[in-house]
């Protein structure tokens, strides 16, 4: 686990700022034309809004099912959140080359700090969305019986998704105009690439046998959250100005969230996933009862 996400990480702050030397640009060209944006009321309000959202989605689950994912799962949260906290800064680091929306330059520290906690929020507010969708088991049964789609052995579709990761990570920060939107699908294809050469099971795992459940499910909840978090930055006087060809291309950038948030949810879940290796390596201890053995 600690491996995959450490190559995801190192790949995300390196391979961008590659491409973006090859292909002839100079630092001082990086984020020239965003202006500032937001304030320290706006990202405030909307970390209460997504706060007081996660806790009103737990508390729906725990109606609808009896289990509070917060309590019953809280060091995963705990560890997901700071996981969305890295995840939202690589995401604002990556603007920097793709410059789809209007960004600050210069950010203080009470600034840092609340961005952090807005980010860490977003995962799982995710999904705990998708844990609410979940629960409706008529919703699910539907989405279990759809098309089927087939997929060679796992090293091929890897291979092929590091290439179109690579590529996206390279040229899209070497061509923004053109390429910024295979630079957002990077992250998930890296990270379900890297899960395949692992051999462990990704989001669109179940698709082999008509399951469309999480996916759907996943995508839902990241337009849900991506709208909720924008909708309460913007309300409270907070700047979000795109720079995108079309106003309704946002839209999928949130379905490309909800999904990369799933994927990393289930990467940091191996965590705690059956005995660790090391578990499966210690030594067994001696029979705690001695046997005295009376010669004859």
């Amino acid at each position: 686990m600690k491996t995959r996400l450490g190559i995801f990480i190192f790949a995300l702050l390196l391979l961008p700022p590659a491409g973006f030397l090859l292909s002839g640009h100079e630092w001082n060209e990086l984020g020239t034309d965003t202006p500032a944006a937001g304030s320290s009321a706006a990202i405030s309000v909307t970390v209460l809004l997504l706060l007081g959202y996660a806790l009103l989605v737990n508390r729906l689950v725990k109606l609808r099912t009896g289990n509070s994912p917060f309590t019953m799962q809280r060091n995963y949260f705990l560890a997901l959140g700071m996981a969305s906290a890295a995840l939202g800064w690589l995401i604002v680091y990556l603007n920097l080359f793709a410059a789809s929306w209007a960004a600050e330059q210069d950010h203080s520290a009470l600034q840092i700090m609340l961005y952090s906690v807005m980010f860490a929020l977003l995962a799982p507010s995710v999904l705990s969305t998708r844990a609410l969708l979940g629960s409706f088991t008529g919703l699910l049964k539907g989405l279990a019986r759809g098309p089927v789609l087939s997929a060679p052995p796992a090293e091929t579709p890897a291979f092929i998704l590091i290439s179109l990761a690579a590529l996206g990570l390279l040229g899209g920060a070497a061509w923004p105009a053109q390429l910024f939107w295979l630079l957002w699908i990077a992250p998930l294809l890296l990270l379900v690439a890297l899960q395949l050469l692992w051999h462990e099971s990704t989001i669109f795992s179940g698709l082999k046998s008509g399951d469309w459940g999480r996916v759907v499910c996943a995508a839902l909840s990241g337009l849900l959250v991506g709208n909720l978090a924008a909708f309460g930055y913007q309300a409270s006087g907070g700047n979000l100005e795109m720079n995108l060809p079309g106003s309704l291309l946002v839209q999928p950038g949130y379905v490309l969230f909800g999904l990369l948030c799933l994927q990393l949810g289930d990467v940091i879940s191996e965590q705690w996933r059956g005995k660790q290796r090391n578990e499966l390596l210690r030594k067994k201890k001696k029979f705690p009862i001695p046997v005295v053995v009376k010669k004859g």
